[in-house]
Formats: C-alpha cells, sequence, structure tokens
C-alpha cells in the first residue's frame, strides 16, 4: 500500500533546491517559453518545476500533470501521478509552496485537474465502490466544494467546453490503493469519453469505442471541434496510439503503420495538437509520432523514452521530453529535431509539460 506523507511530513523531509542542474535562461525571450514539467532526480526523490531551476518543489509521490494559473502569473498546480494523494500549489519559478491538499482514505486523484469557469476541477476515485468523479475544488485552498460522477471509472485526463462543460477521458480501469497501479478489470474495462455538466453534476454524454482494451486517457485540443485522445492498450501486440473524438461523429482511430503499431504496443504516454499537427509519445517505440489536423499519419521522430509533449505558441514545434533527461524541439512541418534548442537535464521527465511565456 502507498505511503501517504502529510504537508508537515513533506517539509520536513528537507530542502526545495536541486543544486545539480544548470539555470535555463528564459526571461525575455517572447518565443522561448518557459518549460515546466514533473521529474525525478534520483530513487523516491520527486520534484516539480521549471526545468533548469536551482528551486524545485519537493513531493512525496510522483507528480504527473501541471496546471498553469493564467490569473496569477508564476503559479501552478501539481498533481500526484495515479493513484495519487496530493496536489500542491507553488511558485514554478522558486518551488515555493503556496498551498497543499492531502486526500482522505477514501479518495484519491489520477493525476489530473484544470482550472476552468473559475473553479478547480480534478479527477478523482471513490476508493469505496471504484467510481470516477468530478470534483470541484477552490482553486486557492484546493479543497473540495463538491464532487459529481464522471460517468465511468478511472477518469484521467480532462478539459474544459465552451459551454461551461467538462470533457472527461475514462479510463475504463478500475485501481485501488491496496494494489497500487495494479489494474484490477482488464478483462471487463469500460473506457469511454463522457461530457459532465455541473450544473446538472453528472454525465450527459459518452463515446465508446469497439475495442473496450484501448484505455482512453489524455486529450488535446485540435480546433473548436475536434479532440485528440492518447490511448493505451491493454492487450499485447499493435494497436492504435490515438483517436479523435468529435461530439457530433464520437471516437475515430488514426492510422498508425503496423510495425510502429507493434513496436509502440498502443502505448501513447501524452499528446498535443494544433489545427494543422497532432502528435503523441510512443514511449515503447522510443518514436514521436505525427498526423496532420485531420488525422492523417505524417511520419515518426526517433527519440528514446519520449515522455511529455507540448505544441509551442507559434504551432512551429512540438516541445519534448524523454525519460533520460532531454528536451527536444521538433519542427511541426518537416518533423526534423533542431539540435540548436536540445539540452539534456540529470533528471527523468515524467508523461506531461507545459509552457510559460513571458
Amino acid at each position: 500500500m502507498a505511503t501517504k506523507l502529510s504537508r508537515r511530513q513533506l517539509l520536513q523531509a528537507g530542502a526545495l533546491t536541486l543544486a545539480a542542474l544548470p539555470l535555463r535562461s528564459w526571461a525575455g525571450d517572447a518565443d522561448q517559453p518557459a518549460i515546466i514539467s514533473a521529474c525525478d532526480v534520483g530513487r523516491n526523490q520527486h520534484r516539480a518545476g521549471l526545468a533548469g531551476a536551482s528551486g524545485l518543489l519537493t513531493l512525496p509521490e510522483r507528480g504527473h500533470h501541471l496546471e498553469l494559473d493564467p490569473a496569477r502569473p508564476g503559479e501552478c498546480l501539481v498533481f500526484a501521478r495515479r493513484p495519487g494523494y496530493q496536489i500542491a500549489r507553488f511558485n514554478w519559478r522558486s518551488g515555493q509552496q503556496l498551498a497543499w491538499y492531502d486526500y482522505p482514505d477514501n479518495r484519491h486523484g489520477f493525476g489530473h485537474g484544470i482550472l476552468a469557469h473559475g473553479k478547480l476541477y480534478t479527477t478523482d476515485n471513490d476508493i469505496d465502490n471504484g467510481n470516477g468523479l468530478l470534483t470541484e475544488r477552490d482553486a486557492q485552498t484546493l479543497q473540495p466544494l463538491r464532487e459529481m460522477p464522471t460517468g465511468g471509472i478511472g477518469p484521467h485526463e480532462l478539459m474544459a467546453l465552451d459551454d461551461g462543460s467538462i470533457l472527461v477521458a475514462n479510463g475504463g480501469i478500475l485501481t485501488l490503493p491496496e494494489s497500487g497501479r495494479i489494474k484490477l478489470n482488464r478483462s471487463n474495462m469500460k473506457p469511454q469519453i463522457d461530457i459532465v455538466d455541473p450544473a446538472q453534476g453528472r454525465s450527459i454524454a459518452s463515446y465508446t469505442l469497439d475495442d473496450k482494451r484501448l484505455s482512453l486517457r489524455h486529450l488535446a485540443l485540435i480546433n473548436q471541434h475536434d479532440f485528440a485522445v492518447a490511448l493505451q492498450y491493454e492487450g499485447d501486440g499493435a494497436a492504435p496510439l490515438v483517436a479523435i473524438w468529435n461530439a457530433e461523429l464520437g471516437l475515430r482511430l488514426l492510422d498508425t503503420p503496423d510495425t510502429l503499431a507493434l513496436a509502440s504496443n498502443g502505448y501513447a504516454a501524452s499528446v498535443a495538437a494544433g489545427a494543422n499537427r497532432i502528435a503523441c509519445t510512443a514511449t515503447k517505440g522510443d518514436s514521436v509520432v505525427f498526423w496532420d489536423g485531420k488525422g492523417s499519419y505524417l511520419g515518426q521522430v526517433a527519440l528514446t523514452k519520449p515522455a511529455g509533449i507540448a505544441l509551442s505558441r507559434d504551432q512551429r514545434h512540438f516541445i519534448t521530453s524523454n525519460e533520460l533527461g532531454e528536451i527536444v524541439w521538433i519542427d511541426s512541418q518537416t518533423l526534423q529535431i533542431d539540435p540548436r534548442r536540445s539540452q539534456r537535464f540529470p533528471v527523468k521527465w515524467d508523461n506531461h509539460l507545459s509552457l510559460a511565456y513571458s
């Protein structure tokens, strides 16, 4: 069973400084974003913050998604990787902790949250019955205000829709604290995309794939109507990596070359998208894979154990991290790595990264 550390225990555990990393220069360059991510700096040494900064936030568990707060520049939220028991608000420039939340014994998080419609929403688990929850929280204190069902099991990433509802990728996989990350229902998974309406407090629409072994995990906005969905296959052999979701058309799987699909075993760690490009990190296939905005396959870039990925503000580059500590810039049109911008840090990056612009 995972050990849960309280805020007091965490503060007693050690300093927030990681002197081993070189300072990344980004201030004053409008085209050079600050790259913010969770990482490991050694065995059971979990951190989150600005790549290359001397001050990082220390975490008792691996961090996963980081949500920048546009209303408070320099601040963001980090969510513990599933099954996660902490949420933190901190200053990503300095690593200073600003707020902390420990989950109660009958709840855990799935590593994701968003600031939307004036609230903080997180995907959580009701441990007593295994049902997924969308929790509305105070954005500053992180305390829960109310809970509502996501309509499925194992909710993962979530995104706000323009009408005030929340799009939730229900992974369909049951996990419990006593079994850690062991998947308890691989034989009868129920992955689905749900639209949850906070005004009604429930799911108002669900979308599924025929192959129930394709767990739906991560989301990226392509355009006003379409979202890319990263898949993680709970079977053996070749499988698709990404689907496109549309409220009118449902879920559509994107083509992946057979050799790549087999090598990747259907595991897309993260996904990023814009109007003309979709990309995912295929960790097991040691590749970053690309499609155009309509879902036609474009190619792949070899990268050992790719992890997080984000599209630059001008949509000219996909910025990608990997488990070896590298951060590379890939031209979104030529699909070539720009060696001038590539960097390497003495860390193991997690599967998400966020970009902040000055």
